[in-house]
């Protein structure tokens, strides 16, 4: 049997999930969480993975351009530690690099505007996280 996996990606305001179909093999945008604290984050997702049956998380972390950490590597390993101590699905990572432009690249090229679009853009970056993750569970 096939897993379902949500895709994750952090932000200081807003966090962009996406979540596979059935088959475990495509990624699709699912919402936009506003950030205001790790509580309320872990209730979120905890609600989102019982709706819809999601049977793990996989969380992009954003490494520098030359795949080293950064303060803000830090602060979101930080908080995906916070997270596997309190979800109760396997949490796996992702390196995330460039997901946020290729997700506004991508919308630039369906003529939508980026500007206005964060939510989207979030959504869209959580959706190359998560096919990135799928994609290396098929090798």
């Amino acid at each position: 049997m096939k897993q379902k996996y949500l895709g994750i990606d952090l932000g200081e305001k807003r966090i962009g999930l996406a979540v596979s179909d059935e088959l475990g093999m495509l990624a699709h945008p699912l919402q936009t969480l506003v950030f205001t604290n790790i509580d309320k984050l872990v209730s979120d997702l905890r609600k989102i993975i019982d709706d819809h049956n999601i049977s793990g998380m996989v969380i992009g972390i954003p490494y520098t351009m030359k795949g080293l950490h950064s303060k803000k590597t830090a602060e979101i390993l930080t908080q995906v530690d916070e997270l596997k101590g309190k979800i109760s699905v396997p949490v796996f990572t992702i390196d995330e690099r460039l997901t946020t432009k290729m997700a506004q690249d991508a919308l630039h090229a369906a003529g939508k505007k980026t500007g206005k679009s964060r939510s989207i853009i979030d959504q869209v970056a959580a959706v190359y996280i998560l096919q990135s993750f799928l994609d290396s569970q098929k090798r």
